[in-house]
């Protein structure tokens, strides 16, 4: 009687709580809990609306992430900027170097054009100075030649002037008819007509001094070397004579 009686209705909600469906429910049912339980933690919130009104920033401001892309591109753009300003450093260097080059060459041409200049005015000089010795020189040997062809066969005559007897006067006023230069018969008037020189040459007058200073005694044509064509005295006669005085001046009618 015992054995078939009727289960406690406590006995069957202890079997049924126990058995394995119901256990397999109420983990659900845990579970469910469980994860709602995490959901509302996680939405409710932790503090003030004070609090987070305050902590509330932008993400861009709380964290800022830098992708291997964004690293590539501002490398890329740091060495442009350096590229860039390394260009621009080269270029005025370029422009300084050509701004000197240039006025290296200006002045560069300056200076030859100012160096032709003078080299022609040097010319010029030289050319005029070089015809003007010609002439002398010229005219000199022709003096020289008359000279000795005047002296060939004549005396010396006290106060004559030709054709083969002379004074030294009148010896070199002849010669130098024949240039068709007219000079005085007279050593001092000649003096007085021609231009005074330091450096004489073949050709000039040359005036020596009564008694070694004072007044014109004598003239005769400088030869060169130390030698006067000139009618001298008597006893010398007329011809080519070493010079015999230191007291002399030079005269150019040439």
């Amino acid at each position: 009687m015992s054995k078939h009686r009727k289960p406690s209705r406590l006995a069957r909600a202890s079997r049924i709580a126990n058995s394995p469906m119901q256990l397999t429910i109420a983990a659900g049912v845990a579970g469910t809990v469980a994860v709602t339980g995490t959901v509302v933690a996680s939405a409710a919130p932790t503090t003030k609306p004070e609090a987070r009104k305050d902590k509330s920033r932008p993400v861009a401001e709380q964290l800022v992430v830098t992708t291997p892309s964004e690293v590539g591109t501002q490398d890329t753009m740091g060495v442009r900027s350096e590229i860039a300003t390394a260009q621009l450093e080269r270029a005025d260097r370029l422009a300084a170097a050509r701004a000197r080059a240039i006025e290296k060459r200006k002045d560069a041409k300056q200076a030859a054009e100012k160096r032709a200049r003078k080299r022609a005015v040097e010319a010029r000089t030289f050319s005029a100075a070089s015809r003007g010795v010609e002439r002398m020189s010229a005219s000199a040997a022709n003096v020289l030649q008359l000279a000795a062809a005047t002296a060939s066969g004549a005396y010396y005559s006290h106060g004559g002037a030709g054709s083969k007897g002379f004074d030294c006067s009148g010896f070199t006023s002849y010669v130098f008819r024949q240039m068709g230069i007219e000079l005085p018969h007279s050593s001092s008037a000649q003096r007085s007509v021609a231009q005074p020189v330091s450096n004489p040459q073949p050709g000039d007058l040359v005036f020596v001094y009564n008694g070694g200073g004072g007044s014109i005694g004598h003239v005769g044509i400088y030869a060169g070397g130390g030698q006067w064509w000139e009618a001298s005295n008597p006893s010398s006669g007329v011809g080519r004579h070493g010079a015999w005085s230191s007291a002399v001046s030079y005269g150019r009618v040439l």
